[in-house]
């Protein structure tokens, strides 16, 4: 049975709140990072490497005051969530709030020709670790919060030579939706954000050649009908907009400039 809230159609307030980012040292997790910061969280930002987030932290830092810790592991690791979250309360003595699950990979290949490796990596990361994370976001917070998943415009229709990350988007969007009808009760919003081609390292990543990477913003706007990819400020400044309304879960959020209306 479902309990009325008493915040009943009020925006969700980060200040002081727990915001956990993962991949938060670059693109679109960072500039989530400086979107929550502005809006007085406490951060932990998540990610493979001390050094990238530690830069991340002192570009905040240099941009705003801010409150931010780091948690260096493997997302694909399921013991790592719980890690994370231990962290959180270890260093800010409240639970996390809002999870972020921004971290990804990708591999430009054909479905014939991915191998099993690179299947099981992309799967893993984009999937698995999102999962592992949300799991143990929702058992250590008793009412009230918000889990925005980074999926991609990949998971909504298909895309040649893309898969693996194909496949993996599309069934984050099916745990975004199972997810959220699951924590209605506990008033946890789950949502995911769609974004086509942004502006961000995955974008210019894992090309046949450099030529390739070069020329991949021109080619993908001859797709988008607005006309440009997308900045990661602007799939940042979605999420928190997710984050804050307590009436929306389950939602699939295009961001893509009329890509999938067409």
């Amino acid at each position: 049975m479902t309990v009325s809230s008493s915040h009943s159609g009020q925006a969700r307030d980060f200040g002081n709140k727990v915001v956990v980012i993962t991949g938060a040292g670059s693109g679109v997790g960072f500039e989530c990072a400086m979107a929550f910061a502005a809006r007085g969280a406490k951060l932990l930002l998540v990610g493979r490497t001390a050094e990238k987030l530690d830069a991340a932290v002192q570009r905040l830092a240099a941009d705003q005051k801010v409150t931010a810790e780091i948690c260096c592991g493997d997302i694909t690791d399921p013991g790592f969530s719980q890690i994370v979250m231990d962290t959180a309360q270890s260093h800010f003595d409240a639970p996390v709030e809002v999870l972020v699950n921004n971290a990804g990979v990708i591999v430009r290949r054909d479905a014939v020709d991915t191998t099993a490796n690179e299947w099981r990596r992309v799967m893993q990361t984009n999937l698995d670790g999102a999962f592992y994370m949300s799991q143990a976001f929702a058992k250590q917070l008793m009412w009230d919060g918000a889990i925005i998943n980074v999926s991609s415009t990949c998971g909504v229709v298909g895309a040649a030579g893309l898969a693996a990350y194909c496949a993996s988007k599309g069934a984050l969007n099916q745990l975004t939706r199972t997810m959220a009808l699951e924590l209605a009760d506990k008033q946890i919003n789950v949502n995911a954000v769609a974004p086509g081609a942004i502006n961000s390292p995955m974008l210019f990543s894992e090309h046949t050649s450099q030529a390739a990477a070069d020329s991949v913003i021109e080619r993908n706007k001859t797709s988008i009908p607005i006309g440009n990819v997308a900045e990661p400020e602007e799939v940042a400044r979605a999420i928190v907009f997710l984050a804050s309304e307590r009436h929306i879960t389950g939602t699939i959020l295009n961001i893509d400039g009329g890509y999938t209306a067409t």
